[in-house]
């Protein structure tokens, strides 16, 4: 399970919401994995995180964008790695070839928490200085 706190904040009201949302779908997610949810379940709870981080993801980069964040094309592209990795997992879980794990849940927390507090911190550093 994640909850949040300060150190997740960019300083933006909308994406920070956005950021609590999104530990909310990781921790139904977990929360499946631990009450040994169906695969059909389980299927559904990865299709809400994927969905939803995806949505996420396209409001973060028009934010970027709209500031001008010149780190843009970076952040843009560990974004596509992680929607990547998270729908080959999400084939693969639909398809009965990967257990859902706590392998799997803890990739997809460590890569979110990961990337709040290194990259998404960078506009938000961008934009205190502006």
């Amino acid at each position: 399970m994640i909850q949040w706190d300060n150190e997740f904040s960019v300083n933006n009201d909308a994406i920070d919401n956005e950021h609590k949302s999104l530990f909310t779908a990781l921790n139904d997610f977990y929360e499946g994995l631990r009450q040994n949810a169906s695969r059909e379940s389980m299927g559904k709870l990865i299709d809400n995180l994927v969905y939803y981080t995806k949505t996420h993801f396209a409001n973060e980069e028009i934010y970027m964008r709209k500031i001008g964040f010149p780190g843009i094309e970076n952040h843009l592209n560990e974004h596509r790695e992680f929607i990547a990795k998270v729908e080959e997992f999400q084939s693969k879980i639909k398809e009965g070839k990967l257990l859902v794990s706590v392998e799997v849940t803890n990739f997809i927390k460590n890569w979110i928490t990961n990337h709040i507090k290194t990259q998404d911190k960078q506009y938000a550093a961008f934009v205190a200085k502006k």
